[in-house]
């Protein structure tokens, strides 16, 4: 099989978040972004409108003719059914970027002699310019064989990212770190958020007072690792604050008591790990975190 390179043409079924993240990254790496097709026209017509010579097609088999290597840049469940109603040709590279999903969907271009991979961006995507900015630095899930890992290697590396490389039976709790730090992350955030209006603020308020912590904390991490990142008053030991946090939780926010109470819980270890927590005064701190969880619950 020719090897893929920097020269080979490459197309995008999907036009949403991820694919046109990539592609700019991609175009702005001088990969050659050659054609898109989407759902719509619209989407793939402003897909192609920034980058230069990328054709808008409306069928999706066209696409597939016209590039050797495809992203698949779909929701993950419409993968599969895609992939299925293309023919594709000996030689031809085709990947999706699903961080849960292992090649399994992408069995009928295999089968057709493809070559097939998964590549995975390990970011949060809310637009495409945003997507784009972001891509320098982040960590790509590859799962490749021979024909297509050098490439995808060399293409993560190209475009700032880091690659690492998965087994089939890795994905899914790869998947779900991300999602804890994406999804979730921002869910937890907005619950933080939306704390403020019980002491009379707005939320707007509190994701502006919020994000430059988030920030902090991640440059803590990033610079110190973990445990030795993890701060707050669980590590300090502070029981007089955590009764308080609870007490307020209790009788102002009863429905984010729960969850403040599973995320302490399961942030002691890592105090201990530290070596800021003594074995004990965590035992004292988990039994008094379960006490208000149960009274919670019931």
């Amino acid at each position: 099989m020719r090897p893929f390179d920097g020269s080979t043409p490459i197309g995008f079924i999907g036009a949403g978040a991820v694919g046109g993240s990539l592609s700019l990254a991609l175009h702005a790496a001088g990969y050659p972004v050659v054609s898109v097709a989407s759902r719509t026209r619209a989407s793939s017509q402003t897909f192609a409108s920034r980058i230069p010579g990328c054709v808008p097609y409306k069928s999706l088999q066209k696409l597939v003719d016209s590039a050797r290597f495809v992203f698949v840049t779909t929701s993950d469940d419409a993968i599969g059914p895609v992939c299925q109603s293309l023919r594709w040709r000996e030689g031809q590279g085709v990947a999706h970027c699903s961080g849960a999903a292992s090649l399994e969907p992408l069995q009928s271009a295999v089968d057709q002699g493809a070559a097939a991979a998964a590549f995975h961006p390990l970011q949060a995507f809310s637009s495409v310019e945003e997507g784009a900015r972001n891509i320098s630095g982040a960590t790509f899930g590859i799962e490749a064989g021979p024909a297509l890992r050098g490439y995808l290697e060399r293409m993560a590396q190209d475009i700032g990212g880091s690659p690492i490389f998965l087994r089939p039976e890795d994905k899914a709790l790869y998947h779900v770190s991300g999602v804890l730090m994406g999804n979730l992350l921002a869910a937890l955030a907005s619950v933080a958020a939306s704390l403020w209006p019980k002491f009379d603020h707005t939320r707007d308020e509190g994701i502006r007072a919020l994000i430059p912590m988030m920030g902090a904390a991640a440059r803590n991490l990033d610079a110190n690792g973990v445990p030795q990142g993890v701060a707050g008053p669980y590590p300090r030991g502070d029981i007089g604050t955590i009764r308080k946090h609870l007490e307020a939780l209790r009788s102002s926010a009863p429905e984010y008591l729960p969850l403040y109470c599973e995320l302490a819980l399961a942030g002691l270890p890592f105090a201990v790990e530290k070596g800021a927590l003594s074995e004990e005064l965590s035992r004292e701190i988990g039994d008094i975190v379960k006490s208000y969880r149960e009274s919670g619950e019931s």
